[in-house]
């Protein structure tokens, strides 16, 4: 007969008769799952009620089945795998890869649930842990954005500088940019700073060549 325990301390460790692992009888659930003490099992962490057992919440590279396999390869874990807890819920770049390298890794719970490349749709990238369109993203966050950077401008709009875009204009406000799309079937006009009709706007993304 196996029997199933859990340690009274710990809620991602329990106890399996008759297997034997290292250190004897001890088996750990798979990060980020913690052992239940309803279903016996290990469960998703969201699932698991601790009560009196210590709440894990560490790295992966902490978890004692990677630690036994990884060994040197454990000085360099955290850089692939980084650290969530104190983060919020999101997405976030991984600072201790390259920056030639498109890098992310995403925080559910305090708990890291991935890493890799861009996981966002086309034309995003993640900024402050959250999907962002391109445009709404610094051009000084590695390289990835396309907003404009108000210092030393004005308080007032701007058109967009980065590929050319028409539909689209910023509005600068004590340095910090807020991006606005215009309406259907209308183009940002640098002259009035407002978006017009093609034909009542300045050439480039208007028709109007004289005036402006």
């Amino acid at each position: 007969m196996q029997v199933v325990s859990p340690l009274p301390t710990e809620n991602r460790l329990y106890s399996h008769f008759p297997q034997v692992l290292r250190p004897a009888f001890l088996h750990e659930c798979l990060y980020p799952e913690l052992f239940s003490i309803t279903t016996m099992s290990c469960r998703d962490h969201d699932e698991v009620k601790c009560g009196s057992r210590h709440e894990t919440k560490i790295n992966i590279c902490d978890y004692l089945a990677v630690s036994y396999n990884c060994q040197g390869a454990c000085k360099v874990c955290i850089y692939f795998t980084p650290d969530c807890v104190g983060f919020n819920d999101g997405i976030y770049r991984n600072k201790y890869v390259s920056p030639l390298r498109d890098i992310y890794f995403e925080c559910r719970d305090e708990r890291n649930i991935y890493g890799g490349p861009n996981p966002c749709p086309t034309n995003m990238a993640p900024h402050n842990g959250k999907y962002r369109d391109l445009y709404e993203i610094p051009t000084s966050y590695w390289g990835v954005g396309n907003t404009i950077d108000c210092t030393g401008r004005p308080n007032g709009n701007f058109k967009s500088e980065r590929m050319g875009r028409c539909d689209i204009y910023y509005t600068c406000v004590n340095r910090n940019a807020t991006l606005t799309h215009c309406a259907d079937g209308k183009v940002f006009d640098s002259k009035s700073s407002f978006c017009q009709i093609p034909s009542n706007a300045c050439n480039l993304c208007g028709s109007i060549l004289n005036g402006c």
